[in-house]
């Protein structure tokens, strides 16, 4: 079976957006850069919430044409764009983005129907809601987390409103130049 891996930019204390959703604290450099290209590439889907879902669907389809865009950035935004897609929304009125699918509600029999058929790895980026429920349910196999060299103080984090204590495994870190800490867990 294919694994979900729930990947994430989280500051020190645990954030994964400031206060009013920023994300300028992100600190980037080629390894990172390396990461998330050899994540995707290794992945066929997707699987995210309507927030996350719109402003990937807003933004990489205009990255391969940007000519500002660094060439990671091509690189990565072509790969994306051909994953498959999955959005869970219980209002959004349709899944423009090319070979997207929308779900109404998540669903653990559904999902596993989905691990078992995808034709690679399940990523889910942002989307703190649906990982919430995803890792309630025990769904979810590896969390990818790129830890920033920053404390924010408040914002949005990511496991908030879980309903029991579960264990993880670290199996494999390493220290990026920008100072952001890679921490790969398996779900025990």
């Amino acid at each position: 079976m294919n694994k979900l891996i729930s990947t994430h930019w989280i500051s020190l204390d645990g954030f994964i957006a400031g206060p009013m959703g920023e994300m300028d604290w992100i600190r980037g450099d080629d390894q990172l850069s390396s990461y998330e290209i050899g994540l995707v590439n290794g992945a066929s889907s997707l699987l995210l919430g309507k927030g996350t879902y719109q402003d990937f669907a807003q933004y990489w389809p205009t990255v391969p044409a940007n000519p500002n865009a660094a060439a990671w950035e091509k690189t990565y935004a072509k790969r994306i764009n051909a994953l498959y897609k999955v959005v869970i929304s219980h209002n959004l009125q349709a899944a423009n983005w090319p070979t997207s699918e929308l779900w109404r509600e998540l669903d653990a029999e559904k999902v596993n129907a989905f691990k078992a058929r995808a034709g690679g790895d399940i990523l889910t980026y942002g989307s703190a809601t649906i990982v919430q429920q995803l890792t309630n349910l025990g769904l979810v196999d590896e969390y990818h987390w790129l830890i920033h060299p920053i404390v924010l103080g408040k914002g949005r984090r990511l496991l908030d409103n879980l309903e029991q204590r579960f264990d993880i495994e670290l199996i494999d870190s390493e220290r990026f130049n920008s100072g952001v800490m890679k921490l790969i867990y398996r779900k025990v």
